[in-house]
């Protein structure tokens, strides 16, 4: 109910941008309308200034800024109407969701009854609480290289996943660090970050490539990526790559507005 809540909102926006946009062109826009004339030999384009006028003055070649300015103008009128009640069924929507929503029914239950009751939908931040409590198998691999500790207290390998990992903590994103993923094959591969994207109930990879200038780590890391790819992890679809070498920083400020936009927040 929450993401369809964000498109509704986003949606919103949209309109009442180019709401405001279209009714300061409408402003200053030119008296009347236009009658178009198909003839064999192109069309012609009339100016009417009156209501009850029919045929109208000819627009010149050399003033067809006028044509174009009046279609603007006949165009807005229809989008403004179209757009108007848009906004409206919207709005209704939005508070018709506000009032009555079926996650809203459980959650509105006290403690001893959720206690007895399998929900059939909760929220987005109950679903995600389920997923935080949810058991899992961490990287044991040279425990001794994870030198660096997290807002959240846990302990990673470098500078730069100690960043990404603060980041995710401060934007409320669940998260889990090197969380086993078994493959189709039965083997296992441990992603730098594991991330539970809860409005669309979805699950999605990180992988930070902080050596990207040693040629032996490009090779065993595009030997990870084609796992993932046979196991259905894309980048674009439920994979996110971020790089650095030794002279080409990781940007933490670019890629934080780009997590944003993923994971619809503000």
């Amino acid at each position: 109910m929450d993401s369809v809540r964000r498109e509704l909102i986003l949606r919103k926006q949209r309109l009442e941008k180019c709401i405001h946009s279209a009714t300061l062109f409408m402003q200053q826009a030119p008296q009347g309308r236009l009658r178009i004339s198909k003839r064999s030999n192109g069309n012609r384009y009339y100016h009417i200034t009156h209501a009850h006028e029919t045929s109208g003055v000819y627009i010149r070649s050399s003033n067809l800024e006028l044509a174009s300015q009046l279609a603007q103008k006949d165009y807005l009128e229809r989008f403004l109407k179209a757009a108007y009640h848009e906004l409206a069924c919207i709005n209704s929507c939005l508070r018709t969701l506000d009032k009555n929503n079926a996650e809203a029914v459980y959650t509105l239950l006290n403690q001893d009854r959720q206690n007895l009751v399998s929900p059939y939908m909760v929220d987005d931040d109950m679903c995600a609480d389920r997923w935080n409590a949810l058991p899992f198998n961490t990287n044991s691999f040279e425990p001794e290289e994870k030198v660096f500790m997290t807002r959240r207290g846990e302990m990673v390998r470098s500078k730069s996943e100690l960043i990404i990992a603060d980041m995710y903590y401060s934007l409320g994103i669940p998260y889990r660090y090197e969380c086993e993923l078994v493959l189709k094959n039965g083997k296992s591969k441990y992603p730098d970050f594991t991330l539970f994207h809860a409005p669309k109930r979805m699950t999605i990879y990180h992988e930070h490539l902080g050596c990207m200038s040693n040629q032996d780590y490009i090779r065993r890391n595009l030997i990870k990526l084609r796992a993932y790819e046979e196991n259905g992890i894309f980048v674009g679809k439920n994979l996110l790559l971020t790089f650095e070498t030794e002279d080409i920083p990781f940007n933490i400020q670019s890629f934080r507005e780009h997590v944003k936009e993923i994971f619809w927040l503000k």
